[in-house]
This record gives structure tokens, sequence and C-alpha cells, in this order.
């Protein structure tokens, strides 16, 4: 071995010593270098599955229909659903600008990559909505390696998806990725990835559905469910681009990783593709999904901050705000506040029956929900040392335009 290769065996032996030190990580599969959660915030739950609605034609997308038969040899069929579904899936590029201190320029302070899919052959492009978060510029590069802008749509931050649109080539139809149905999925099918790992270009991996029903906690906070695990290899620059099964169709897309070096250790995870038709005609119509709230902000209790309060129980949602003309201000519920130094305030302990504890408990009451809807609140109601339960009806509304995505209930 010369000197030049054993130098270079050093260095990627020290960065294999480093990366491998960490401990298990929830990782984004998008942008190289994803962020990653501590903890692994995944969990399991039998009973997900159950029920999911799912419509194999939302808003006039395309979802087309098998292409590969089960009957095909191993080598045969991934093969052939590759050469069907690869020219669909896109590389994504991203910028977010900034301003230099010192000459007032904008410059580029971060570029990032990920994959998507052509949904409709109208330019509309799936992906997740980390992939492209805070960009100011996104441009996507087709199958022949033609790079063209693209236009965010809409984002979804509590599926964790996004749809991006382009404008077709003159000329020439786009090809569309059809999309199944996730609700058929058994542990043990056969699955395929195609994406932009590492920047590495419509790269195909296989293997099988590890695990269905897990959740992952999405970027706005909310638990996403059903999300099926995968041993196919995910990593970085993977995330938005497509999970297949072996007919050829579009089953999930995949979206992190649980890892302790940041690389594919046999565990992905994508989300249902059921869950994200579910968005796909309010991004088009809205930009947004349209979800309902309460019009509040809340902090989990705990043992030690309910004995700060004063209070005698442990848990339950303190409200620490409401907002203005929200259904949590109609129904009567006040934010706290200090009187000739009485502290007055709200817990939510229980929502249509079921107990309270955390904020994702009342997410996905709210969200499962849809405007017009009524919930059923059981609070207690706190002033100066006195706790007294009451109810309120609370008359759900969507999600104003203006009002953020993240931190409310």
């Amino acid at each position: 071995m010369n000197l030049r290769g054993f130098i270079i065996g050093l260095i990627l032996l020290a960065i294999g010593f480093f990366l491998g030190t960490g401990a298990g990580l929830l990782v984004y599969a998008g942008q190289s270098g994803g962020r990653g959660f501590t903890g692994i915030n995944v969990s399991t739950s039998n009973g997900d599955n159950k029920g999911v609605r799912s419509n194999n034609a939302v808003n006039g997308l395309v979802t087309g229909s098998s292409t590969a038969s089960g009957n095909l040899g191993l080598e045969s069929f991934i093969r052939d659903i590759y050469r069907k579904l690869a020219p669909s899936v896109v590389f994504i590029t991203t910028k977010t600008l900034g301003i230099e201190f010192w000459t007032g320029r904008q410059i580029t302070v971060k570029e990032g990559t990920g994959s998507g899919f052509i949904v409709d052959a109208r330019g509309y492009i799936l992906t997740n909505a980390h992939v492209i978060a805070n960009a100011n510029k996104v441009s996507v590069v087709l199958a022949e390696g033609q790079e063209v802008p693209a236009r965010i749509v809409g984002t979804d931050l509590a599926t964790d998806t996004a749809l991006l649109k382009i404008n077709p080539p003159q000329g020439k139809p786009l090809p569309v990725a059809p999309l199944g149905e996730s609700k058929e999925l058994e542990v043990g099918d056969w699955v395929i990835a195609i994406g932009n790992p590492y920047g590495l270009d419509r790269t195909v991996t296989f293997g099988v559905v590890s695990a269905l029903g897990r959740r992952i906690v999405a970027p706005n906070g909310q638990t996403i469910r059903n999300v099926i695990q995968t041993d196919a290899a995910i990593n970085p620059g993977n995330s938005g681009g497509p999970l297949i099964n072996a007919k050829g169709e579009v089953i999930g897309i995949n979206t992190a990783i649980v890892t302790s070096s940041r690389g594919s250790e046999g565990i992905g995870l994508a989300i249902p593709i059921d869950t994200v038709k579910e968005t796909l005609k309010d991004l088009i119509e809205h930009g947004r999904v349209l979800r309902p709230w309460l019009g509040i902000e809340a902090d989990e209790l705990n043992r030690v901050y309910a004995r700060m309060l004063g209070l005698s129980f442990t848990s339950g949602l303190l409200i620490t705000a409401v907002y203005k003309d929200s259904p949590a201000a109609k129904a009567g519920i006040l934010p706290p506040l200090k009187e000739r130094e009485v502290l007055k305030f709200y817990v939510i302990r229980k929502a249509n029956g079921s107990n309270i504890e955390t904020t994702s408990d009342i997410l996905n009451i709210v969200r499962e929900a849809k405007a017009g809807d009524k919930l059923q609140l059981e609070l207690i109601y706190f002033a100066g040392g006195d706790e007294k339960v009451v109810k309120r009806v609370v008359t759900l509304e969507n999600l104003p335009e203006e009002a953020p995505q993240t931190g409310i209930i």
C-alpha cells in the first residue's frame, strides 16, 4: 500500500469511528446530513391500520395500474419496476438564501438535496416537507437530466408531506408514478425504494415490509400513524422518494431512518400513501391541509411543574394561551391571568372522554375531527388554591391560514 492509500485509509477509519459512536437516532432521510431527533421516537400500535380511508383518484391525480406481476422472478420484477418507475423519480435540490453582512449581497447559506416523484402529468411532484423546509429556491432534475425550477404548491407538517409543481417540458408527457393502497400491505411483502441517497440519483434498493403500525413524530410535533418499517436501504437523500410494492405501485414516501451511524442500518420508515392521499386535494386547492383547531397553546404537566403550581394532580395540559376569536375562546375558555395576586388558569384533563396527558393526545383527537364537530372538554379551573371541575363544549373550526403551523392546538 502506498503512502497516499494509507493516509486515506486512516481518514476513513477515523470517520467511521466518530460516526459509529452515537446512540440510536431517528434521522430524516432527506437532505444529506439530515437533522436527527434525540431518542428513538418510534412506537408500534397494532390497531392503527384499521379503518384507513383510501381513494385511488384524488382531484384528478393519475394513480395508474399495476406494472409488474407477482409471479415474475425476483430479479425480473425489480428490474421491470425500476424501468417503469425510475423515470418518474426526480432529484430535488434546494437553496436557502441570506444576506451577506459586509456587502448586503444575497448569498446561498444552505443547500440540500432530496427525492420526489411525479404523481400527475400536469407536473405535480410529491416529496417530504422537511426536504424543502425554509428553501427559497427549489429545482428538480428530471430523469433525462433536465433541470427545471419548481414551485412549492403547499406543505403539511403534520404528515411531513409537500407538493411541488413544475411546467412539463414541451411535447413530452411526464412519466407518472401510480399510487397504490398502503392498507393492503402485510409484513413480509417485497418493497422497492428509489431515490437519490447522498446525491446518487435514481438508486434502487429493495427489501421487505419489516413492520406496520409504527409511529413517528412529525416536524410540527404531531404523531404520524401507520408508518411503514422496511429493511430496504434508506439513506440521507432518499427522503421524499417512493416506496413501491411488487405490483409497481407507490405505497409510501421514504422519510426517516433509525440509526446510530446516520446511515442505513436496516430500519427505514415511510409515510403510508393512504395518509398522503388525504392531503393532496387540499394541498392543490388551498396550499395547505384544512384541519380544525382549538385555538390554544398548552404545556404538559409533570410532578415538579404541578407541585410548583400547587395542584393536587400531576397530569394534564395547562392552557398557556388562548387565541382571540378561536373556538376555545368562543367556548368561554380563558388564558391564565393574575388578579390581585390570585393566579387563575385552566388544565385540560379529558377530551371526548379520553384522558389527556400530552399535546399529542389532544392533537390527535382534534386533527381526526372536522370543522363543525363538537369537542367535549373536561377541565380543572384553578383559582387561588381552589380547584373546580368544569366542562366546555367547543365547536371546532378550520385553522386560519395566518395561524402558525407549529406550537398551537
